[in-house]
């Protein structure tokens, strides 16, 4: 069996995996670290409340173009103060899987400029960092600004990366990310035939 792409390591047999998933995360990665030469990437899970009827792919849409107006509005806010403004450069990727239960969620990585955002910060707080504009977007997404956001949003453990275009250790940095991001080219627990997308991420 080969576990590998392109000469990268990845986390199952290449015969088990979508090989478009994984061309268009290699080629996430290198679009983000061409546009900033350090990156900072988080990876996160989104899940729907019990019972929530809309679980189409326009609710994963909202969730991505609430994070960016936020980071819009950051970079204006910071613009006001006459403070340096570093652009956020964010790309992103999400899969689409189904559990035991039927329930669909979404496994998302998001990339950025490391020196406009090096860290998710206290993943308790309501607002002021990178984890609470993500749990405030998926909040929007779902048409409820007030819901309890709790076990919606899991941050995954050891789950930020950064990679250096000038570090002696890029090629290293770059394995180890892509690694982790293989995970979502896996065929086993992709939602196929129901019309809705299963996988999705930023073009350039």
């Amino acid at each position: 069996m080969i576990n590998t792409f392109n000469n990268l390591k990845i986390q199952f047999p290449l015969e088990q995996c979508n090989k478009l998933y994984l061309k268009n995360l290699k080629g996430l990665i290198d679009n983000s670290i061409d546009a900033s030469s350090r990156i900072a990437a988080f990876r996160f899970d989104l899940r729907f409340p019990k019972g929530h009827l809309d679980q189409s792919d326009k609710v994963i849409t909202k969730f991505f173009e609430s994070l960016k107006s936020q980071l819009k509005a950051k970079e204006v806010k910071t613009k006001k103060e006459n403070k340096r403004v570093y652009p956020n450069n964010l790309r992103y990727a999400w899969i689409r899987e189904r559990d035991t239960s039927g329930n669909d969620h979404f496994h998302c990585v998001i990339m950025v400029n490391k020196d406009a955002y090096g860290i998710l910060g206290n993943f308790g707080n309501e607002e002021g960092n990178m984890a609470a504009r993500i749990k405030k977007a998926w909040c929007s997404a779902l048409g409820s600004p007030g819901l309890v956001i709790d076990g919606l949003v899991h941050f995954s453990k050891n789950g930020t990366y950064y990679l250096d275009k000038n570090s002696e250790d890029k090629k290293e940095q770059e394995a180890s990310l892509f690694y982790r991001l293989s995970y979502f080219a896996k065929n086993d627990t992709k939602v196929y035939g129901t019309g809705k997308r299963s996988f999705g991420c930023s073009r350039s």
